[in-house]
């Protein structure tokens, strides 16, 4: 990409404002508060667009530090850039609840959509935070060590080697752990609802099976009192001899009585009153009823009534166990199916299974990518800092954590033990090696602002030497003529724009 034209129509101090850019290096020269900082994050704006903050933090948010100083209803800029061989205008509406963007190929006559990523392409999908921390370099931003190791974890992590960020792997292990935690929610509701079942089951099984001993003891009890009842009728005497065999008897006794009297065996007064006692003792059952009735044959009727009635019971009892039986048995089956049938929880911790494996395979194909990445990085770290100093460093070492060591003739060094203008040129050599590796579809203009405030000038020519011979388009905001002083010096040709400052 190679910005042409940038158009501040209404923004910060600036109105109507144009400034022409080439190919090469720009120096966009000004004095403090001569809006170097604004055109830089207009470039920015333009670009990704504004966002806006919340609360206290809107007060001093990049939408309010730029707003127009005249005319706030009016907040707009464009800007004119080449991709390939097509030249493209860019225009943008900053107003809030109006806030718009127009893509338009000049070379085509094509209107594109931003909204549907049409300049994310443009600009080989970036993001805005990995331009800010590549090839973008704000005012005192080349040391934000904590910041830009942090980003770099990110951008590693998140890379695929060819610059891809579509693919976010920490993202895809979320989705996978949001998945996992449904599913194993969803396994602990089935085994739930399982042993629920089971227990419910078990309990009908066990309450079956004391009915049916119940019935059981019924049963016994009840034979038993049949056993007792038979041998209670085969034990009962037999019926007391009817009217007729007892006159006989009577008869029978007053005739031997009579005789021993007649043979003088037995005096005639004794044996009459034998005979009268015989004949009343035979007699007398004849003639009282009640006795009479209350028969053998009464207490045999009664007991086959009682067992007639305890034959009925166990009849009822036989069938209700026939049927406790077959329910006891078809509870037992449906309790074996119900332990077996463990289908859904299967399938459930199946699920979270397939789960866990792909997330260890994401986790480790990632850390392979970061490692991958890393070595990469490092070698490319190691080869600008090496041209940046001229040899000086052979290698920079970065370890998991991304602390940064350098090797100086086999001497390793942290960054504690060098020089404030080593730590900004290895700062800014680890930018360029992270935009060299994350903006490969599309090479972006290299934007630096008040880089090299810091910088020797050996340091500061080496460094403009390097810069000018890998990039297309470079943008060098200074409040000094060092730089201008340098690219002279060394031949270098340079486009320069120099901003008027404005009182306030």
């Amino acid at each position: 990409m190679i910005i042409n034209k940038l158009n501040l129509k209404n923004f910060g101090r600036f109105q109507n404002e144009e400034l022409i850019l080439k190919q090469g290096i720009n120096v966009i020269y000004g004095e403090n508060e001569s809006g170097k900082s604004t055109i830089h994050s207009f470039l920015q704006s333009m670009l990704f667009g504004m966002k806006r903050l919340r609360g206290r933090a809107s007060r001093t948010d990049t939408y309010n530090k730029y707003a127009p100083w005249e005319h706030a209803g009016w907040y707009e800029g464009a800007m004119t850039f080449s991709c390939g061989e097509k030249r493209f205008r860019l225009e943008r509406n900053f107003q809030k609840n109006r806030e718009e963007a127009t893509l338009f190929c000049e070379t085509d006559g094509e209107l594109l959509s931003v909204k549907d990523g049409d300049l994310d392409m443009l600009l080989g999908n970036i993001s805005e935070v990995v331009y800010c921390n590549t090839v973008s370099v704000g005012q005192a931003k080349s040391t934000t060590q904590e910041g830009l190791y942090k980003e770099l974890r990110d951008y590693l992590a998140e890379f695929q080697g060819s610059g891809d960020m579509s693919f976010d792997p920490e993202k895809a292990v979320e989705i996978l752990k949001q998945k996992r935690k449904y599913q194993e929610k969803q396994q602990e509701s089935a085994t739930r609802k399982k042993e629920k079942e089971e227990e419910r089951l078990a309990y009908e099984i066990s309450h079956e099976q004391e009915e049916i001993l119940n019935l059981k003891q019924k049963q016994q009890e009840l034979q038993h009192q049949a056993a007792n009842l038979a041998r209670e009728e085969c034990q009962m005497p037999r019926e007391i001899p009817g009217r007729k065999g007892l006159l006989l008897l009577a008869i029978a006794g007053f005739l031997v009585f009579s005789l021993l009297s007649i043979f003088g065996k037995t005096p005639w007064y004794i044996a009459l009153l034998c005979a009268v006692f015989l004949a009343v003792v035979c007699l007398l059952p004849l003639f009282l009823p009640g006795t009479a009735k209350s028969s053998a044959k009464d207490k045999a009727q009664q007991n086959h009534t009682g067992r007639v009635k305890i034959q009925e019971r166990l009849s009822m009892l036989e069938e209700n166990l026939r049927e406790r039986q077959r329910k006891l048995e078809n509870l037992q089956e449906e309790y074996e199916e119900a332990r077996e049938n463990r289908g859904e929880i299967l399938v459930a911790r199946k699920e979270i299974q397939s789960l866990l494996e792909a997330e260890q395979r994401i986790r480790e194909a990632t850390a392979r990518m970061q490692k991958k990445t890393g070595g990469t990085l490092q070698k490319k770290l190691s080869q600008i800092f090496c041209s940046l100093t001229k040899g000086k460093y052979q290698q920079v070492i970065l370890d998991e954590d991304f602390h940064i060591h350098l090797n100086q003739g086999g001497k390793l060094l942290a960054l504690h033990q060098v020089s404030f203008g080593t730590i900004e040129q290895v700062y800014l050599a680890l930018r360029l090696a992270c935009g060299g590796i994350l903006c490969q579809e599309e090479e972006l203009p290299l934007v630096l602002d008040e880089t090299f405030a810091m910088y020797d000038d050996k340091r500061l020519f080496s460094t403009l030497r390097w810069i000018y011979e890998h990039y297309s388009q470079v943008l060098i905001f200074s409040c000094h003529k060092r730089e201008i002083q340098a690219l002279e010096s060394m031949g270098i040709p340079f486009h320069l724009v120099e901003l008027q400052k404005q009182e306030v």
